[in-house]
């Protein structure tokens, strides 16, 4: 996750949210992510007119997408910000100075993290001067949230940004292994309290290990429960009534899609064994981590 303040560099922001776009402005992941990433100011902003800045009462002022005309607030991009439902990352943009282009050899901006926000507000406003003078613009009112972006994780480090310590990972993977070992796993033959106690264990482990991303399609959860949390489904990939273990390695949170179709679909087999060699590659990946 950034640290309020710090410089970053485009590219940071991009490998963050999984774009390659080369423009500023808003930047967002072609498959849906609930974090967006608006960067403000700089040459431009200032050059055309526009009245981005920071607020009195920590509110930011952001003027939307469209080079020419009458700005859409329900074009995609800006319909990102209109619709009011993404968690927004804001960076100011930081344009270096002679000496910061000698020592780097271009004339690359940095980009200060402001922190997490999201939309309060917006209107349709004249721009009054500049090179927009005349044109209708969207202006976003942005306020700070206290609301945590879900970040897909590295693939060489499952670990990092977790919610909850690692520690806390390797010690409920423990106890429901543990369990495991130590009791029946038939389902027709446990209908008591030790067996709803693991079953809530290893559900528990399966979403602490996904960390808001389907484990079988690598998308955000599709929205937050009730208690704040990412909406994901535990999956048994073997069935306890045919005798499928109630252990990590048989366990998956996949969305509410994948989960229908891992029951229902006509690729159900292929789907069972992709999930079994997936879930099995990370968990090795957390056995390995657990010794260190």
């Amino acid at each position: 996750m950034f640290e309020n303040n710090k410089l970053y560099k485009r590219i940071d922001l991009l490998n963050f949210i999984g774009s390659k776009q080369p423009q500023s402005g808003i930047i967002w992941n072609k498959n849906g992510s609930d974090t967006i990433i608006v960067t403000t100011g700089g040459r431009h902003t200032k050059r055309v007119g526009y009245s981005d800045s920071i607020q009195e009462d920590g509110r930011w002022i952001y003027t939307g997408q469209g080079e020419k005309g009458d700005q859409n607030p329900h074009s995609f991009a800006n319909s990102l910000l209109t619709k009011q439902e993404k968690i927004i990352l804001l960076f100011s943009s930081k344009e270096p100075n002679a000496e910061e282009v000698r020592k780097r050899g271009n004339h690359k901006k940095l980009y200060r993290y402001e922190g997490i926000f999201e939309v309060d507000s917006w209107r349709l406003e004249i721009q009054k001067e500049g090179k927009r003078k005349g044109d209708k613009l969207v202006k976003y009112v942005l306020k700070p949230s206290t609301i945590k972006p879900i970040k897909r994780l590295p693939e060489n480090d499952i670990f990092q940004n977790l919610a909850l310590e690692p520690s806390e990972l390797y010690t409920l993977r423990r106890k429901v292994i543990n369990n495991t070992k130590k009791y029946s796993l038939k389902i027709n033959k446990i209908i008591d309290k030790e067996y709803y106690k693991r079953s809530a264990q290893i559900k528990n482990y399966a979403l602490l290990r996904a960390e808001g991303i389907c484990e079988n399609c690598d998308k955000n959860a599709p929205f937050l429960n009730s208690k704040g949390f990412p909406f994901l489904e535990v999956h048994h990939i073997f069935s306890l009534s045919d005798d499928g273990p109630d252990h990590p390695l048989n366990v998956a949170a996949i969305c509410p899609n994948c989960h229908r179709e891992a029951h229902y679909g006509e690729n159900m087999i292929e789907l069972k064994k992709f999930l079994a060699t997936k879930i099995e590659e990370k968990e090795n990946a957390i056995s390995q981590k657990d010794k260190i």
